[in-house]
C-alpha cells in the first residue's frame, strides 16, 4: 500500500502523482482513492477556496484524517508531495501525517528534496532514507 500525503490545494500535481502510482501499482494499492478525494471536495472548497470552515467541514475533515491514519498504518511507503504550485510546501495536515508516519516507522519519500528546517529536524530519524526523492 502506498499513501500519498500533500496539499489538496494543488490538485493538478496530486492527480499526476496518483495517476502514475495507480498505473504502476494498481488502484487498490494507492491511497487516497477517488472516493476519498470526492468526499474531500467540500473541505477543499472551504479551506483552499476561501469558502470558510463550518462544523460540517471540520467533522468531515476529522473523518478524512482518520482514514489517512488507518491507511498509513497499513502502508509500505508514504509519498509526501511536499510542493504546491512548484514550490516547497507543507500544510498543517501534511505535517501531521508526516509526523504520524515517522512515529509509525514508515518509509517516506518526498517529491522534492526537503529544505524546510522543521521538516529536516524530523528526518534525523532516518535522514538518508527520507532524502531520497520520489519522482
Amino acid at each position: 500500500m502506498i499513501v500519498v500525503c500533500g496539499s489538496y490545494g494543488d490538485m493538478k500535481r496530486l492527480s499526476e502523482i496518483l495517476r502514475g502510482l495507480r498505473e504502476d501499482h494498481g488502484d487498490e494499492n494507492v491511497f487516497p482513492t477517488r472516493e476519498h478525494l470526492e468526499r474531500s471536495g467540500i473541505c477543499i472548497e472551504a479551506h483552499h477556496r476561501g469558502k470558510g470552515e463550518t462544523a460540517e467541514t471540520i467533522e468531515i475533515r476529522s473523518e478524512l484524517m482518520k482514514a489517512y491514519f488507518d491507511h498509513i498504518d497499513r502502508a509500505d511507503l508514504v509519498v509526501v508531495m511536499n510542493e504546491k504550485n512548484g514550490k516547497e510546501y507543507y500544510g498543517t495536515g501534511t505535517t501531521i501525517e508526516i509526523g504520524y508516519a515517522l512515529a509509525k516507522g514508515k518509509r517516506i519519500r518526498f517529491t522534492k528534496v526537503p529544505t524546510n528546517a522543521n521538516i529536516l529536524s524530523l528526518l534525523e530519524i532516518d535522514e538518508e532514507e527520507a532524502m531520497r526523492t520520489f519522482q
